[in-house]
């Protein structure tokens, strides 16, 4: 068991202790030793019992399951806490409260727990709205009381555990009938294990083929110069392109910890940043990460400067959207992604960029290559949006000719490029605009 409040009085106890002032002073004034008696012992009683409490403890031992094991951004969960008394002394009723990083549970939730030595009992506590993240759920609050009722005790019982909640995926159902993403590694795969270099899918020989490509085995079967096709089968990979800079998702905003004392160390450590757009692009992303997969291919997850934000093939969902879990606005810097392969799709999704960024992401595009690009403007309230604003470099002056500029002066930019430009905001649902705009279709 790990640390311990101050016992405090419960509401029956300040009542309880009301009445024996309020007796004490009816017996003094009428003269009444008897009622002065009785009003003393009742706050003796109720001081006595408080401090009693400093003395117990429970000792359990607390273990948790979730429902999903892995939460979905924007769902709900369910908690089941076990709780396991240790010692002989642990036993009868509590009540429990989970301390969590993304809500506070009210006294009103708190749930009652029976302890018996040497048996398990549970409490169970459900989760709603659950934010992105890797989230540390616990330490449990656990309510000692008195056996009357009048006074209580909290203490803190050791042990956390961790919550991963992933971006949402949309089933879109395209990536499967695919042609602009062809078949990918899953052709790849299976033309291995159908037989490898020795039964490769081939074609009768055309002017300009290269020589290199002929397949003698199957010139040899067919009595005519035959040559591999393995290169048009479809395209390997696909790159995705997510803009992680806040200071381009106009509604961007610190977060503090749910909870009602804020620390020296909290209140001067970095606070993270949320943005409710920035949520939906990494869903976006997502989701067509997952869809080309559907189709057999990988994709490589970068930020619009070239870093690796993670990587995606059909095998390796799972590692992915924990990776995903894991991606905040203004993440530092990685390891460069590998360069984009010719013919290679591109899908960005970005809101306000820098020029520089602007620049990097005009430049992502292999040669041959299809490039659509998702300008996401946040659904703000009326009359809030995002201006060109400048951005603040390392010495703190900003420059007029640094800025971020708004959406729609990068979707322009990115028309004037040559890329394929889909304007939305964050409250269309990512699937449909995944099926109606064409986003896999190129």
């Amino acid at each position: 068991m790990g640390r311990g409040g101050v016992p405090r009085p419960t509401g029956r106890g300040v009542g309880v202790l009301a009445a024996g002032v309020l007796v004490v002073l009816v017996g003094w004034l009428l003269q009444a030793p008897a009622l002065v008696f009785a009003g003393t012992t009742l706050v003796v009683l109720i001081v006595a019992v408080t401090i009693s409490l400093l003395f117990r403890t429970a000792d359990v031992r607390v273990t948790r399951r979730f429902t999903p094991d892995r939460g979905v951004a924007g769902w709900s969960a369910v908690e089941t806490v076990v709780v396991l008394p240790r010692g002989g002394q642990t036993s009868g009723t509590v009540r429990v409260r989970e301390q969590l990083p993304f809500g506070r549970l009210s006294d009103a939730e708190a749930a009652a727990v029976l302890l018996v030595p040497g048996r398990a009992s549970s409490a169970v506590f459900r989760h709603h709205d659950l934010p992105r993240g890797r989230h540390r759920i616990g330490p449990l609050h656990v309510d000692l009381v008195e056996s009357y009722g009048v006074a209580r005790r909290r203490v803190v019982a050791a042990g956390v555990a961790e919550f991963v909640v992933v971006p949402e995926v949309v089933e879109v159902g395209l990536g499967r009938e695919s042609r602009a993403l062809g078949d990918g590694s899953r052709r790849q795969r299976e033309h291995s294990l159908a037989g490898g270099e020795d039964d490769p899918v081939t074609r009768e020989y055309r002017r300009g083929d290269p020589m290199r490509r002929v397949h003698w085995k199957a010139t040899a079967r067919h009595g005519e110069l035959m040559v591999r096709q393995e290169e048009q089968h479809g395209l390997p990979s696909a790159r995705v392109v997510i803009a992680v800079a806040a200071e381009g998702w106009p509604d961007a905003r610190p977060t503090l910890p749910p909870t009602s004392r804020v620390g020296v160390r909290a209140a001067t450590a970095a606070i993270p940043l949320v943005s409710d757009a920035f949520e939906w692009a990494v869903s976006f992303a997502a989701t067509v990460a997952v869809e080309v997969g559907h189709a057999g291919s990988a994709t490589v997850l970068t930020t619009p400067g070239g870093t690796l934000v993670a990587r995606h093939d059909p095998d390796s969902t799972t590692m992915f959207l924990d990776d995903l879990a894991d991606l905040r606005l203004d993440d530092a810097p990685g390891a460069p992604a590998p360069a984009p392969s010719p013919r290679e799709p591109v899908v960005a999704v970005v809101s306000g960029l820098g020029r520089p960024d602007l620049d990097l992401l005009v430049a992502s595009r292999a040669p041959g290559s299809s490039a659509v690009a998702v300008v996401v403007t946040a659904a703000l309230p009326l009359g809030a949006g995002l201006t060109s604003r400048p951005t603040r470099p390392a010495d703190g002056r900003a420059r007029a000719d640094d800025r971020v500029l708004a959406p729609d002066e990068v979707a322009g930019a990115l028309r004037d490029s040559g890329w394929r430009v889909v304007e939305t905001d964050s409250s269309v649902d990512v699937g449909r605009l995944i099926t109606t705009s064409g986003v896999l279709d190129d």
